[in-house]
């Protein structure tokens, strides 16, 4: 067992990169100055062991896919990255990042990469959202009231539902009856971290362990816990929301105030995401003058041509799916409506400054739709909210993601104004937002 010191310290950190497969687009959150390869090609692969980068995001967007081809494109990846490292002839670290709300192929992903003996470190707790994990619940801050994740719309997804109330219970509902311990927040604390480590140490094969999460300083501790037990020799699989993800990662976020485009820029609204946060959002949106144009499947062409006037116009256009699946409720069903938004973006991608995409499915086929192989995180407009700059062939475009599940009902709003778009008050007044 390693020693208190040893654990405070943090352990040897390993050498080589940390790769973070994120299963969308959304665990840049917590980033900045760091890349997120969008086309994991074995060449893209191989440039990250060329430089010097310490980390990097590949977007894997498992969770817009069924579980089976999910898992077949995880390992795959894994092995992609193994090969490169061994022709490099360095180590390399994976974390497996996804939700905090407990959506995702969780289990099945994390068996598709972690060796048949080790044992799982299950880190939900997102602080910047407002998520937490306490007292052997996920809880979830939601318009300034903190809810058991179970008692919210996420726990009724259409791919991921679940009924249970407790994390040890999830964890065996959702993972064929896996077990699953607790690492209260107060042994966290009072340990600095150590309890974690034991746990890892002295779980078997598979079994997860979840360390209780309230404050910055308790994902250090569990971090600390994990490199210790690494440092024994234990094998340890990672499946982490983004504060932890980041950590891992050596990573911090920086705040952007403004990224002011000018009075003149052309800015594409897209919102694929159907959470209630995201329609109360676009009702804001219209009425500060920002109308919402629903975009039907097989409807594109009619909405190509409205956004292209908008924007001629010198106009935010906003569009998104219907605001209720109709015909169906699975993801092949989702991505039908989804396929209509990224048509209109398509075809609009030369007129645009700048794109903000709501929703995480969403931001991961806008951006492979514009062209883009890579993109740099510069930093947060908001919690939870990262400012990507897309790496195109000809120029850079500045890309919002918006998490579906995130954000107050003026976020979108709030984030035109930082880009520079001025509200129908300040218009009619000609005072500038403030």
């Amino acid at each position: 067992m390693t020693g208190d010191r040893a654990i405070r310290d943090g352990g040897p950190v390993p050498r080589g990169p940390v790769f973070v497969f994120d299963d969308d687009p959304t665990g840049t959150q917590t980033v900045s100055d760091v890349d997120v390869i969008l086309d994991a090609s074995p060449t893209m692969i191989d440039r990250v062991f060329d430089g010097s980068r310490g980390a990097v995001y590949v977007l894997t967007n498992t969770r817009a896919m069924p579980e089976r081809e999910a898992v077949a494109w995880v390992r795959e990846l894994k092995k992609r990255v193994d090969a490169a490292a061994q022709r490099h002839g360095t180590a390399w670290t994976l974390v497996l990042r996804g939700d905090s709300t407990l959506r995702g192929h969780v289990f099945a992903e994390l068996d598709a990469v972690a060796s048949r003996d080790a044992a799982i470190l299950f880190v939900p707790a997102f602080l910047e959202g407002g998520r937490t994990t306490i007292d052997g619940e996920q809880r979830v801050l939601i318009d300034g009231t903190i809810r058991n994740v179970a008692d919210t719309e996420f726990a009724h997804d259409m791919t991921f539902a679940f009924t249970s109330r407790d994390l040890v219970s999830w964890v065996a509902e959702v993972g064929g009856g896996r077990r699953a311990r607790m690492v209260p927040l107060d042994v966290i604390r009072a340990s600095d971290g150590a309890a974690v480590a034991a746990a890892l140490i002295e779980s078997g094969p598979g079994e997860v362990v979840i360390p209780e999460i309230s404050d910055p300083d308790d994902i250090q501790a569990a971090l600390r816990g994990l490199l210790a037990a690494e440092a024994s020799g234990r094998q340890v699989a990672v499946r982490a929301a983004s504060t932890f993800a980041a950590a891992r990662a050596g990573l911090r976020s920086r705040l952007i105030d403004r990224s002011d485009l000018g009075p003149d820029a052309r800015i594409l609204l897209a919102c694929g995401s159907h959470t209630q946060a995201s329609g109360a959002q676009l009702a804001v949106l219209a009425e500060n003058g920002h109308p919402t144009h629903i975009v039907r499947p097989g409807d594109a062409t009619r909405a190509i041509d409205d956004v292209r006037a908008e924007l001629d116009r010198g106009r935010v256009a906003v569009v998104a799916t219907p605001r209720a699946f109709v015909d169906g409720t699975d993801l092949a069903s989702g991505n039908v409506f989804l396929d209509a938004i990224v048509d209109v973006a398509g075809a609009v991608a030369s007129d645009v400054d700048a794109v903000i995409s709501k929703g995480g499915i969403t931001s991961a086929r806008l951006a492979t739709a514009l062209g883009a192989q890579v993109a740099r995180v510069e930093g947060q407009m908001a919690p939870g909210v990262a400012l990507w700059m897309l790496d195109l062939p000809s120029r850079r475009l500045p890309f919002v993601v918006v998490p579906g599940n995130v954000g107050d009902r003026s976020t979108l709003l709030r984030l035109l104004e930082q880009m520079g778009v001025r509200s129908d008050a300040s218009r009619a007044t000609g005072e500038p937002d403030r």
